[in-house]
């Protein structure tokens, strides 16, 4: 895989696939570049498809100070510089905490840097703080540092109370077990990726500086919370429309791979 230098000293691990105008698709958490391996195949006859694997993932080397305080916008700076060194206006992309740091990194990036954005259920509860919307926040914040605090503890499975509010009842049950083996062992590095989600420092102010088009898309099945940080993006950002997937919920990369390439590629 090839990789960028950063200011730190560490390094950025990305994939790379097609040819045609940048696209820099960043995943959510915990997760890798290929996330998004379902999707890609739709795109790269059309674009240069950029996938990094965020720090501390995949063959990214970690940030320096793994707490939650400071951590999107360190993630966001990464990808932020990846984007710099595309040397064109780039189409960005994020999914769920991807899509957290999707915004962090276009809100560093030179202006012209980024041409266009689309989140797939950003999990910016930080919208839901700005616009004071404490009957969506408090119900998600409540479940989830009782899951962050578990799974510091080291709880056995207790990654299920993330991947069934997201993906369905169960959905944790039915996975390979494989998979269910990866997002075990990475629950406590998830945990402080779900509780940065929570003390984010944006500003109204910075948002609204977001100029270019913002798209971002929800499954008609998914928790109501997703459509709530939707609408609150839509009164923060100047440019945001919001647009619905039929029969999809948080898994949209990998049950809705061809309708998330149309979206992306609109």
């Amino acid at each position: 895989m090839p990789t960028l230098d950063l200011p730190n000293g560490r390094k950025l691990a990305y994939r790379e696939e097609g040819s045609g105008p940048p696209l820099v698709l960043v995943h959510g958490s915990p997760g890798e570049g290929r996330s998004w391996g379902r999707v890609v195949p739709h795109l790269k006859e059309r674009f240069r498809t950029i996938c990094p694997d965020l720090p501390g993932y995949g063959g990214s080397d970690r940030l320096e100070v793994d707490e939650p305080a400071g951590r999107m916008d360190a993630m966001g700076a990464a990808v932020a510089r990846l984007v710099e060194s595309l040397g064109a206006p780039v189409r960005l992309v994020g999914h769920s905490f991807g899509g957290n740091i999707a915004l962090q990194a276009a809100l560093q990036v030179r202006t012209g840097a980024v041409e266009r954005i689309v989140l797939f259920e950003p999990v910016y509860f930080r919208a839901l703080q700005l616009t004071g919307d404490d009957a969506a926040l408090g119900p998600a914040a409540a479940h989830f540092e009782d899951y962050a605090r578990r799974a510091t503890t080291g709880e056995p499975e207790v990654v299920r109370l993330m991947i069934d509010y997201w993906f369905g009842e169960g959905a944790f049950a039915r996975m390979p077990d494989p998979v269910r083996g990866y997002l075990g062992a990475s629950a406590a590095r998830n945990a402080i990726d779900v509780r940065s989600t929570f003390v984010g420092t944006s500003t109204a102010a910075d948002l609204a500086a977001l100029r270019q088009p913002v798209m971002i898309v929800d499954g008609a099945t998914s928790q109501d919370v997703v459509r709530s940080i939707g609408k609150a993006l839509v009164k923060l950002l100047p440019n945001a429309r919001m647009q619905g997937l039929a029969g999809a919920n948080h898994g949209m990369l990998d049950t809705h791979p061809e309708a998330v390439a149309r979206l992306i590629a609109t």
